[in-house]
């Protein structure tokens, strides 16, 4: 994965969690909502931008998703003092598990091009 695509990675993936954050914010404050739109369409437009770049679909949306899933769990215990189960700790892990298996089965740029090539 090239920096480029990481740095667009990390920051689809930022955007993404600062909307979810935001969208749990806006049950107290309606004043929350425009910023979870904008942050919601910024971190879609910006996932859309790394497939562009040629990164596979599988390790990308596993990345995305899993990243979010943990991120905003951690961050509401620190902002909004949430509570996670056993069982949901364990999820989490079990997910980040599952991300580190689908990158570790996704072929290499090089690869692909290669298999792109002989077909």
């Amino acid at each position: 994965m090239t920096s480029k695509r990481l740095l667009l990675l990390v920051t689809a993936i930022l955007a993404e969690v600062a909307a979810t954050l935001m969208l749990r914010a806006s049950v107290a404050d309606l004043r929350w909502i425009p910023g979870v739109i904008v942050l919601y369409a910024t971190a879609f437009f910006i996932l859309g931008l790394t497939q562009r770049l040629g990164m596979p679909l599988g390790a990308v949306y596993a990345t995305w998703s899993a990243s979010g899933v943990a991120l905003v769990a951690v961050l509401g215990i620190v902002f909004f003092g949430e509570h996670l189960s056993i069982g949901a700790i364990i999820g989490i892990a079990l997910i980040i598990i599952g991300v580190i298996l689908v990158e570790s089965g996704t072929p290499e740029e090089s690869e692909t091009l290669d298999a792109e090539v002989t077909e």
